[in-house]
Formats: structure tokens, sequence, C-alpha cells
């Protein structure tokens, strides 16, 4: 395996309840993801760090987390009125466990190293905050220096990002749309490479590998 120029800070998130939901317009059910986008966490370390414009990308580990549903009315302030209510799918401890829990990856460089000071922090993540869910501890565990790997993708990055996160080829995309905040109350959907794609690039990015005659 070859060694990648590139170095990650990792860390691990533990929740109670955290829902990272599908961007769908109109309906009444948002069901949970099962990883965490690269958009979600430039919010996230926005608003948790002052940082613009940090890189990172997560995902939860297979056996510490399951699915549940959370149904409530948003109210119409202006009205006066609760609207039709949405059922919102989101992830709690599996039976067994007493967390969620994440491993983000952020790119080192001048804006993220400082993180690397941090012993254990508690942020907010995800959606219905209001309602308790996305209480986070983040603990720091270390740089990595990931290999060289061609497999399937097990996150959702922008395209554009690819780059950065030191993927060297997309030999087969799955595309999909993330939303891209562009500032705290606005933002843009872009293109990004979802679960399933396949890649060259770091093996912490990589599921499972996939063998091919070059």
């Amino acid at each position: 395996m070859n060694v990648l120029n590139k170095v990650f800070l990792h860390f691990e998130l533990s929740t109670q309840a955290i829902a990272i939901g599908e961007r769908i317009k109109g309906g009444t059910f948002r069901p949970c993801i099962e990883t965490i986008p690269t958009s979600t966490l430039k919010g996230c370390f926005r608003d948790n760090f002052g940082l613009a414009n940090s890189l990172a990308i997560g995902f939860f580990r297979e056996g510490t987390y399951e699915k549940d549903i959370f149904t409530y009315a948003p109210y119409d302030a202006f009205l006066g009125i609760a609207k039709l209510p949405i059922s919102m799918e989101y992830l709690k401890p599996a039976n067994g466990t007493e967390a969620v829990i994440a491993d983000i990856y952020a790119i080192k460089n001048g804006k993220t190293e400082d993180l690397g000071n941090i012993s254990s922090i508690e942020i907010s993540l995800g959606a219905l905050k209001s309602k308790g869910f996305g209480r986070c501890e983040l603990r720091y565990i270390g740089e990595i220096k990931p290999n060289l790997k061609t497999g399937y993708l097990k996150g959702r990055l922008l395209e554009d990002e690819c780059s950065a996160f030191g993927i060297t080829k997309v030999i087969k995309p799955c595309y999909g749309y993330l939303f891209y905040p562009t500032s705290e109350v606005s933002g843009i959907y872009k293109r990004a490479l979802f679960e399933g794609s396949i890649i060259e690039g770091p093996d912490i990015l990589v599921k499972e590998e996939y063998k091919y005659d070059s």
C-alpha cells in the first residue's frame, strides 16, 4: 500500500440521540442517514469552533446504533397553528451499548491543527437540537496518515473536495447533492459523491476493497 501525503485528525464522537436527515422537499417522513457528510461537519465546525472552511467527514460505527422515529408537529408562530406532524428518523444506542459512536476525520492544516489540543468537548450536531437531539461529546484520538486503497466510499463528500481528501481517482461515481452552507442562514446544493462510489483514496474513506483489472 502507498502512504498518502495527507494527515487527518481523528476524533471520536458519542451521543445518545442524533438526527442527520435527508433533505426532502415536502413530505412528512425524513429518513436519517448513517454517515456524517462533509457539508454537515463544515457547519458544525463553524458553529462550535469558529472555523469557516474546515474539511472533515464522519462515519457511525456499525453495531453502536439502531434507528427509531420521533414525531413532532412544527408550530407556525405567524399563523398560531401547528403544521402537519413530521416523523423524523434518528439514531439511538443499540441494545447493549451505552452510546452511538462515530469516527470523524478532519484534514490537518493551519486552521484545524489546534483542534488536536482538545481532549474532550461538548458540541451540537444534526437536526432537532431544540428537542434535545445532537448533544455530543467530541474526543480527540490522534493523527492518522492513511494508506491508499481502492474500494467503495462509505461517506458523502462534495465532488470538488475529492482532491483535498486525497482521492486520486473516481472509478465509478454515485452522485447525489448535498446542502452546502454559504452563511449561517442560507446555502446552495452542490453535487457530491455518495456511499457506494468506487474510488482510489485514503483507506479511512473506504468501506470495502474493490479489485479490478487496470
